[in-house]
């Protein structure tokens, strides 16, 4: 069976896109299986989030033709080492394999380009192998495990 690929738009996210988000990470969180994020996200948690990124900070969202919101992805700054960032990537349940992740990805780069960061880091559950596939697609390496989670890098050139 192949599933259609999703037409999207990606743009930033909004801080009126809170519940929307929190409606898509909970089912993800749910699962056990595929983030290491655990107790339901609030609209309130998001809000917070939305309104505390750190500078230089990338938050996308993909929406398809009728402004669903299909995924998100942001990158946040590493504390301790100004030239990484850190990568998360929530794709709706209903919307995976349908290249909303490639097309936040594609967005990102444009961005992180502009503001000088030289890696992209993601900490990825060691079981969720379609994560660990989904990131391998897109360039990323495995370096390393660290409390039960892969680490891949990027290197932005």
């Amino acid at each position: 069976m192949t599933t259609a690929k999703a037409t999207c738009r990606v743009r930033q996210v909004r801080f009126s896109d809170a519940a929307v988000i929190s409606d898509l990470i909970n089912p993800i969180i749910a699962d056990g299986k595929l983030t290491a994020m655990t107790g339901t996200m609030t609209v309130q948690d998001q809000e917070d989030f939305i309104r505390t990124l750190p500078n230089r900070s990338v938050y996308l969202a993909a929406d398809d033709e009728k402004e669903t919101l299909l995924g998100i992805q942001d990158c946040l700054p590493a504390p301790d080492r100004p030239t990484q960032c850190d990568i998360s990537t929530f794709v709706d349940l209903k919307a995976s394999r349908r290249g909303v992740g490639k097309a936040l990805f594609r967005e990102m780069l444009k961005h992180l380009k502009r503001l000088d960061f030289q890696t992209i880091r993601a900490v990825i559950r060691e079981e969720n192998a379609d994560a660990r596939a989904f990131y391998r697609r897109l360039g990323f390496i495995e370096t390393g495990n660290e409390n039960n989670n892969v680490i891949a890098s990027y290197a932005l050139n």
